[in-house]
């Protein structure tokens, strides 16, 4: 078995990179071909029989049957848009809660996809026991932090005692003056090294780690390295170790936590023997169900049934089941050297795991072909169009969509597709579109999700070299706003929708392709597969640009305004109405909402400041002014005191008072 480990935070002190190494080491103890990979050419390098996706901040990113392990609480990711739509890429499921299970049951529940899913957790290859050091004993804890500082309170306390040694990423532990030890190689071996020599392991959850049952990688770690676990309360932990572990109740004021811990590392001083029994009967369950090289191998048989169930392998069928046919249709032009784009775009129709494939190939009449491979693999119709664009605007025989329409006109399976030479369709494309159009009669059209891929010159940009491209349910806006959610070459379409309406070559320079979609909206109902078959180069398209081509009367695109004039594609919807100033635009993106709102909050902090600045110099100006006042009064005051009449004035009322005269001042 070949196994690639996808990490996408290789080279990070974070857990997902030793939890990395310790599957590989497992896999290896298995006798299993195992890698550590961090892009999308690594995996494609080994061609592995499956991917295990440690994370889902990364999307499935080739054709092999990926699994995305399910270990973070659903409140984690489920209000990222990105991050859910990446959970819906993967083939199946490593999870290691019943909460997930049922997490996975909602997000499916409308979807085409099955709810595929194997126990897996964050735990570790087997080990023999050893038995760990305890005199005396020393509670040990190791966390990266990459979300603050985690039980900062409850850390600051332990911080004082005597007898804590933490381990970890030096930015995440910058709170604490004393118990910090420093970080530890992630190479599978010294964290189990370190906690048998402590004696104690310290295992900490989030409330939401709790909530969802989800278990960390500390639980498995210290019952794999021999030590003692001192555990949160959790109720994995209570079902799987029961009383071989102990506990700690994170609820209670952190004093009475740190009063636990304390009292339970006396007991163990105090019992040697009773700690160590219980370190070896923890050790004994975690080998019987938790070592990873357990996990891996029950993974096999859910492997095999996805290989069946998905289509990565051909189906076993009887003689007598009737097999849809499918045809390729691929228009090469001049500019489409005969040796390049050929032969690739024939490997991908044979690899296909569908049976019943055949090519219409579209050519230059003064093209020459070479010998093409795979002819005896699937039927190869060949047809010569006019080999140059349009000299005259009266021509229609030479206009870039006659190609195409010939193919369509020709086409005589059950179901039809393009081929396009800046795409790769995965072996399971057409089995996957094909499936999902057999199991609903009603809908005509049925679409992959598509992954966009980067050349290696391009690795400071994408160091990834492939990104999500599309991947997105929503149908009928988009495509009107001439934005479909697939490449060319990313649906699958009944023959039985090509009308005589249809059939009519639409004259067209540009845009062919989205013209042949909109007639195809118009007429059936669209599915999407929710799984990623193909890939594309094609750039992304700028929804501006394209508006404004639409706008420009003289453009090939403006051109759809009149072929689809007023004509609803729902009701209500026309190309018109949807363009129209009043019509709401379709939703932005994460990355753009995120963007708007960012111009948003600058745009409000820019009048809040400007007002403020205003404000600070009237109320400056009043103050200059009251001073100005105040100052003004004074000197008047001054000068009144001084003068003859204020002075005389004052003399009279000491005579009245003296007289014994009520005065009124």
């Amino acid at each position: 078995m070949k196994v690639a480990i996808h990490n996408p935070f290789a080279g990070q002190l974070v857990a997902e990179t030793e939890l990395s190494r310790r599957i590989h080491l497992a896999a290896t103890n298995l006798g299993w071909d195992a890698i550590e990979a961090h892009t999308a050419p690594e995996i494609n390098a080994c061609q592995p029989d499956f991917v295990i996706a440690l994370h889902n901040n990364s999307p499935k990113l080739t054709q092999y049957p990926t699994y995305g392990c399910m270990w973070n609480p659903p409140s984690f990711f489920e209000g990222t848009d990105p991050f859910v739509r990446h959970v819906l890429t993967y083939d199946g499921y490593l999870t290691s809660s019943p909460v997930l299970d049922r997490w996975l049951h909602h997000i499916l529940h409308t979807t085409p996809k099955p709810v595929l899913t194997a126990p897996f957790y964050t735990s570790c290859p087997a080990t023999p026991y050893q038995p760990p050091q305890l005199d005396p004993p020393r509670l040990m804890y190791i966390g990266s932090n990459w979300d603050g500082a985690r039980f900062k309170d409850l850390f600051a306390e332990l911080d004082t005692q005597p007898y804590l040694e933490v381990y970890g990423r030096p930015e995440g532990w910058q709170h604490l003056t004393q118990s910090y030890r420093g970080s530890l190689p992630y190479d599978g071996h010294s964290v189990l090294n370190t906690l048998r020599q402590a004696g104690v392991g310290l295992c900490l959850h989030r409330a939401e780690h709790r909530a969802a049952g989800l278990p960390s990688m500390r639980i498995f770690e210290i019952v794999a390295s021999g030590a003692i676990a001192l555990c949160s309360d959790h109720p994995f932990i209570r079902q799987s170790f029961g009383d071989s572990v102990l506990y700690i109740n994170p609820d209670q004021p952190i004093a009475q936590q740190i009063q636990q811990i304390s009292d339970h590392l006396t007991w163990i001083q105090a019992n040697p023997q009773i700690a160590l029994a219980m370190s070896q009967q923890s050790h004994q369950i975690f080998l019987k169900h938790y070592a990873l090289e357990h996990l891996l191998e029950a993974i096999v048989p859910y492997h095999q049934h996805i290989l069946q169930q998905k289509g990565f392998t051909r189906p076993l069928r009887t003689p007598s089941t009737h097999i849809p046919s499918v045809q390729f249709l691929l228009h090469l032009t001049p500019e489409s050297p005969d040796s390049d784009p050929l032969p690739n775009l024939l490997d991908q129709i044979a690899h296909q795991t569908h049976p019943n494939i055949g090519l219409i190939l579209i050519k230059p009449a003064d093209l020459d072909l070479p010998e093409l491979p795979h002819q005896d693999k699937f039927p190869i119709t060949i047809l010569d169009c006019p080999p140059s664009p349009p000299s005259e605007p009266q021509d229609s025989a030479r206009y870039t969509s006659t190609s195409l329409w010939a193919g369509l006109n020709a086409i005589d399976a059950d179901y039809f597709a393009l081929l396009d030479p800046s795409g790769t369709l995965y072996p399971n494309h057409i089995h996957s579109l094909l499936s999902l159009l057999e199991t609903h009669p009603e809908a005509g059209v049925a679409y992959a999700g598509t992954l966009r891929t980067f050349p290696e010159s391009a690795a400071a940009q994408h160091p990834e070299l492939a990104e999500l491209a599309e991947f997105d349910p929503t149908f009928l806006d988009r495509t009107l706003q001439l934005n479909p959610p697939f490449p060319p070459h990313g649906f699958l379409a009944r023959r039985a929708l090509l009308d005589p309406i249809l059939l009519q070559d639409p004259q067209l320079n540009h845009h062919e392709t989205l013209c042949l979609i909109l007639h195809l909206l118009q007429r059936t109902r669209f599915l999407f597969s929710y799984e990623v078959t193909c890939e594309t180069r094609q750039p992304a398209i700028d929804p501006a640009t394209r508006l404004n081509e639409f706008h420009n009367w003289s453009s090939e695109l403006s051109r759809l305004k009149f072929i689809f004039w007023n004509q609803e594609f729902a009701p209500g919807k026309t190309l018109q109405s949807i363009h129209s100033p009043t019509h709401s635009p379709t939703p932005l993106s994460d990355s753009e909402s995120l963007k708007a709102t960012l111009e948003q909050y600058r745009a409000e902090m820019k009048q809040l400041h400007k007002k403020y600045k205003t404000e600070t110099q009237r109320f400056q100006a009043e103050w200059q002014q009251s001073q100005e006042q105040l100052q003004q009064a004074r000197d008047r005051i001054s000068a009144m005191e001084t003068s003859k009449f204020w002075q005389l004035r004052s003399a009279w009322f000491r005579v009245k008072q003296r007289l014994g005269v009520r005065s009124e001042e």
